[in-house]
């Protein structure tokens, strides 16, 4: 496969495999992606891709898998739209519906929307909940900005200040980072999910049936946290490459 790609590899290949991972979705194909007109090659080098960023990312990869778990079961069984709360406490509501295909004519808006849509709310569970925590990193930056009299301006990811207190916002922007993510974030989450969505002892007959195995499972699913990994969030306040 290397001899049979050397020379027709564009970057794209790798940068959209890696994107995907990183938020969580799997881009479609389309024509300026094919690799000289082989659709089939570029999949299998994504596909390589694919493999090798799992193999590295073991702990990324089983979190990204136990939301998509959750979500589905969420909307799928449960018939909700996934739901949560940002660690600034902004609640937060994924509305991706399913319409109906015939709607009443002298029926309210409201008719239109039939169920969640299962499979957008699981696609897109994983990178929703991740820019919840971006945009929370990037309030408590600028509140605590204005706190040290610092300019602060940001558009998504990108944060902007004057030259002369760069420094300062590089410090606050760090700190934080690692304040955010020291807390027990995944398990608050979990407790969140499970407290809204899971089944009531009323609700679970023990009948041995497959629906009462099925909320069994759901509830199991909620509260049973992936493995996380060991990385020292608190190198982020040496790391070069964090900010510059």
């Amino acid at each position: 496969m290397v001899l049979a790609s050397r020379g027709f590899v564009r970057h794209l290949a790798i940068l959209h495999a890696t994107l995907t991972v990183r938020h969580s979705r799997i881009p479609p194909i389309s024509n300026n992606q094919h690799i000289n007109g082989s659709v089939a090659l570029y999949i299998s080098i994504q596909g390589r891709t694919f493999d090798s960023l799992r193999t590295m990312f073991t702990s990324t990869r089983e979190i990204q898998d136990w939301f998509t778990d959750c979500a589905k079961f969420i909307s799928g069984v449960g018939g909700q739209h996934v739901e949560w709360v940002s660690p600034l406490g902004l609640p937060i509501v994924q509305p991706y519906f399913k319409l109906k295909k015939k709607i009443p004519q002298e029926g309210f808006a409201i008719d239109k929307y039939e169920k969640p849509n299962m499979m957008k709310q699981k696609n897109a569970f994983p990178p929703n909940f991740i820019h919840s925590l971006d945009s929370s990193h990037m309030m408590l930056t600028s509140l605590h900005c204005e706190r040290a009299g610092v300019t602060f301006v940001s558009v998504h990811d990108c944060y902007w200040t004057h030259p002369s207190t760069v420094h300062i916002m590089n410090k606050i922007c760090r700190e934080q980072f690692v304040a955010l993510h020291s807390e027990p974030i995944l398990q608050d989450l979990s407790n969140f999910l499970a407290d809204k969505y899971s089944y009531k002892e009323g609700e679970i007959t023990g009948d041995g049936s497959v629906s009462d195995l099925t909320k069994k499972k759901f509830n199991r699913m909620l509260r049973k946290l992936p493995n996380t990994g060991n990385f020292d969030i608190h190198q982020v306040l040496k790391s070069v490459y964090f900010f510059s």
